[in-house]
């Protein structure tokens, strides 16, 4: 038989192990700076509370602060590498600040965001980050409005003032000019959801610079981001017969079904077809061949977006954030000169 677990030492415990009042056992470990008490009876506080293995109620401690000391993360996808960096940036910087994340993925029907609504609702979190935000979805409104501070985080909301962003147009406009430097002139682009504003920045600065270059504009095909996404739309793109000869893929999920979807028709990369991928990961080396990226500063946004979260916990206004570090090249062998 398993031993039943003993229940949790109170405030109670303490204090009639050190012969005083329940509250001045509270005031002592919280600090309280308005306390007078002999050194003595706070040294026997203190003691008692450690040798009896007190913990205080992080809920209740909180409701007198009023702080958690907590902040949710909703991500739409925890397979998705993006969002791994993005989480890693976001705790580590909740963490020097003094807070705790809790995570939930935003996986379909609605479980995650009526669980932060619970949250929300009982008091539970101090604020709200929220990565997954698709259009239409009724909680982007309520979140929008106040109930709770909250910071979308690479997924603008338009008109709500708490967005933390990169520098999307600028990623579309590093592959098109590095491909076009390459010597390509038919130009495609497996895009994310359009109905997405990341997506469709990334698409726009794209356009732009092949644009800019005089050239016709590039075929286009939206899919998710993920892999099946990837293969069906780079599978579309390269069936014509006047195919592109260089495609920028927005995503590095969507950059492997790519690969898999060049492949099956028989070409191959960057021989038939340059293949540049947004987003940067260490899974890139170790495809065939490594994915040339355009590396985005995706912990950097994490923190980021915690910074201004926090900042309106501490009573400023909401604010749009849009981290400053441009994108990056990172060359790998999936891209070259037509042949």
């Amino acid at each position: 038989m398993s031993q039943r677990r003993p229940p949790p030492v109170r405030l109670q415990d303490v204090a009639r192990e050190s012969g005083v009042h329940v509250s001045t056992v509270s005031r002592v470990l919280n600090e309280a700076e308005s306390l007078t008490v002999r050194p003595e009876t706070r040294e026997r506080i203190v003691q008692n509370a450690r040798r009896l293995g007190y913990r205080p109620n992080a809920i209740a401690r909180g409701l007198k602060l009023a702080s958690t000391g907590a902040l949710g993360l909703l991500v739409p996808s925890l397979r998705n590498p993006v969002y791994a960096a993005v989480i890693r940036g976001a705790f580590d910087r909740a963490w020097e600040q003094g807070f705790v994340v809790l995570l939930a993925e935003d996986s379909g029907g609605g479980r995650a965001q009526r669980a932060y609504e619970s949250l929300v609702g009982e008091g539970r979190i101090d604020g709200l980050l929220i990565a997954s935000a698709r259009p239409g979805n009724p909680i982007l409104e309520r979140f929008a409005e106040g109930i709770v501070p909250c910071v979308f985080v690479n997924r603008r909301h338009i008109g709500s003032d708490c967005n933390a962003s990169m520098r999307e147009e600028d990623a579309g406009a590093v592959a098109a000019e590095h491909l076009i430097g390459l010597g390509h002139t038919r130009l495609g682009q497996v895009a994310g959801p359009l109905v997405l504003d990341t997506a469709h920045r990334r698409m726009q600065g794209f356009a732009s610079a092949v644009a800019a270059a005089g050239l016709d504009p590039p075929l286009v095909e939206a899919a998710a981001f993920d892999e099946p996404g990837g293969s069906r739309a780079m599978t579309q793109l390269l069936r014509g017969r006047d195919r592109p000869t260089g495609v920028f893929v927005s995503n590095i999920s969507q950059a492997v079904g790519a690969f898999a979807g060049a492949r099956r028709l028989g070409l191959a990369i960057p021989a038939d077809v340059s293949v540049v991928g947004c987003d940067d990961d260490p899974l890139a080396d170790y495809l065939d061949a490594p994915l040339t990226t355009i590396r985005m500063p995706l912990a950097e946004l994490g923190a980021a977006a915690v910074d201004a979260l926090i900042a309106q916990l501490r009573g400023e206004p909401a604010r749009d954030v849009v981290v400053d570090t441009p994108p990056q090249l990172v060359m790998r062998a999936s891209t070259g000169a037509p042949i």
